[in-house]
C-alpha cells in the first residue's frame, strides 16, 4: 500500500529499489556505457509504466569475475542476493558479458529466480553496438517480469524468444500490469523486521508467510517442483531402486498387506516431512543469507525453498503409490494374497502402495544428500533459462 502521513493523506508514491550489480571486470568503455544505458532507459520506461512506485536503480560495481569464460548462473545468483541483502533493495539484475553454463539448454542469456528475488543477466549474445543497450533493457524487463509474478504470455515483453535480439521493450499488457502492481504493492510494505526489533523465530516465519501468501505459493509453483525427480538423478535412482528391491521382497507385500487406514493417513505427511527436513538441512539450503539476521526476504526464500521441496517429494510420493497399486493390481488376487500371507478378503492393496512409496521417499531423500549441492540448489532456485 501506500504510505500515508498522520492526516491520512497520500504520502506520495512507494519506493522500490532494484539493483544492478555488474559482476565481471568489464574494461570496455563501450560495453559499460550500454550497461548503464540499459539501466536509464528500462528506469525511465518502469517510472512511466507505473507511476504507483518510486523507482530507484543504483549501479554497483562488483568485479569478482573475468570478463571472459563461462559463469555458473547459480554463483551470480547468490552474489546478487547477499547484494540485495546487505543493501535493503527489493530485487537485483547481476550483469555480466560472459556466457552462462545452462543446465538444461544450449545456451541461456538469463535465469530468474523468484526465490532469491534476483535474476542474471549475461550480454554475450545480445551483440554489440548502438542496439545493445535496448536489448540490455528489454532482456532485464523479461527477467523483471519473472521476479514480478508473471508467466510466459502471447504477447508483450514476457513473450518467449528464440534469439534474445527478439525481446520486447514495451508495456506488459493491461492484465499483467494489474499483476505486477498487485505483487509489488506487497514488496514495497514494510518489512517485518522493521516493525519490531525481536522476534521469536516460530512467529518470524509465521508472519513472513503470511504477509504474502499468495505470492509465495506462486513463486513455489513457479518452480514447478513436481519436476524435481526428473531433474534429480540421484535422488530418483534412490526411490527406483528402493522400490524395486520391495517389489522383489516376500515380507514387504506381507507388512504392506496388512497396513490399515491409519497408515494410509500418517505415513505419507510424516514420510515426506522427514524427507524435506533431512534434504533441507542436508544440502544446506538453511543457510542461505545466515549472516544477516532476522529479514523477512530470507525467510520468504527459506519458506520458499522447503516448499518446493516438500510438493517436489509428494509429487514423487504419488508416482511411486501409483506404479505400486498398479502392479499389485496387475497381479492375480490368490498371488498377491499368498506372497502377503493373508486371505484375499483382508487385502489392503492401498495400504500396500502407501507402505512401498514411503520408504521410496525416505530412500530418496539419502539419495538426494549424495546431489552436488550447487545442482539441488539450481533446481529450486532457478525459474527457467531464457
Amino acid at each position: 500500500m501506500h504510505a500515508t502521513d498522520r492526516e491520512g493523506t497520500p504520502a506520495g508514491p512507494a519506493r522500490l529499489v532494484v539493483g544492478w550489480v555488474l559482476a565481471a571486470d568489464v574494461t570496455d568503455p563501450v560495453l559499460l556505457r550500454a550497461y548503464r544505458e540499459g539501466r536509464d532507459r528500462l528506469l525511465e520506461l518502469l517510472s512511466s509504466w507505473f507511476p504507483e512506485f518510486a523507482w530507484e536503480m543504483p549501479f554497483v560495481e562488483r568485479r569478482v569475475h573475468p570478463p571472459s569464460g563461462a559463469l555458473d548462473p547459480l554463483e551470480l545468483l547468490e552474489l546478487g542476493a547477499e547484494e540485495k541483502l546487505a543493501r535493503h533493495w527489493d530485487y537485483v539484475l547481476v550483469l555480466v558479458p560472459n556466457e552462462l553454463t545452462p543446465r538444461h539448454r544450449v545456451a541461456a542469456v538469463g535465469v530468474p529466480s523468484s526465490a532469491l528475488e534476483a535474476a542474471v543477466l549475461s550480454t554475450a549474445r545480445l551483440g554489440n553496438g548502438a542496439p545493445l543497450a535496448d536489448r540490455v533493457a528489454a532482456l532485464a524487463l523479461h527477467l523483471l517480469g519473472h521476479l514480478f509474478g508473471l508467466g510466459h504470455a502471447e504477447s508483450g515483453p514476457m513473450r518467449p524468444f528464440e534469439e534474445p535480439a527478439e525481446a520486447s521493450l514495451e508495456p506488459y499488457p493491461p492484465e499483467q500490469r494489474e499483476t505486477v502492481v498487485e505483487n509489488l504493492r506487497e514488496v514495497t510494505d514494510a518489512r517485518l523486521e522493521e516493525q519490531r526489533a525481536r522476534w521469536a523465530a516460530l512467529t518470524f516465519y509465521w508472519r513472513a508467510f503470511w504477509s504474502d501468501p499468495r505470492g509465495i505459493v506462486r513463486d513455489i509453483l513457479g518452480v514447478r517442483p513436481w519436476n524435481m525427480p526428473l531433474y534429480l538423478g540421484r535422488l530418483t535412482a534412490a526411490a527406483a531402486v528402493s522400490l524395486v528391491y520391495l517389489l522383489l521382497t516376500a515380507e514387504s507385500w506381507e507388512v504392506g498387506a496388512h497396513l490399515g487406514r491409519a497408515w494410509l493417513l500418517a505415513a505419507p505427511a510424516a514420510s515426506v516431512l522427514v524427507a524435506t527436513v533431512f534434504l533441507f538441512w542436508g544440502q544446506n539450503l538453511s543457510q542461505v543469507g545466515r549472516e544477516h539476521g532476522w529479514r523477512e526476504q530470507l525467510a520468504r526464500t527459506r519458506i520458499v525453498l522447503f516448499g518446493t521441496l516438500v510438493l517436489g517429494l509428494a509429487s514423487l510420493w504419488f508416482v511411486l503409490f501409483a506404479v505400486s497399486w498398479a502392479v499389485a493390481a496387475a497381479l492375480p488376487l490368490d498371488v498377491f494374497a499368498g506372497w502377503a500371507g493373508v486371505p484375499p478378503e483382508r487385502l489392503s492393496i492401498p495400504g500396500y502402495a502407501a507402505f512401498m512409496a514411503t520408504i521410496g521417499v525416505l530412500a530418496a531423500a539419502l539419495g538426494g544428500n549424495l546431489e552436488e549441492e550447487a545442482e539441488i540448489k539450481a533446481e529450486l532456485l532457478f525459474d527457467e533459462e531464457t
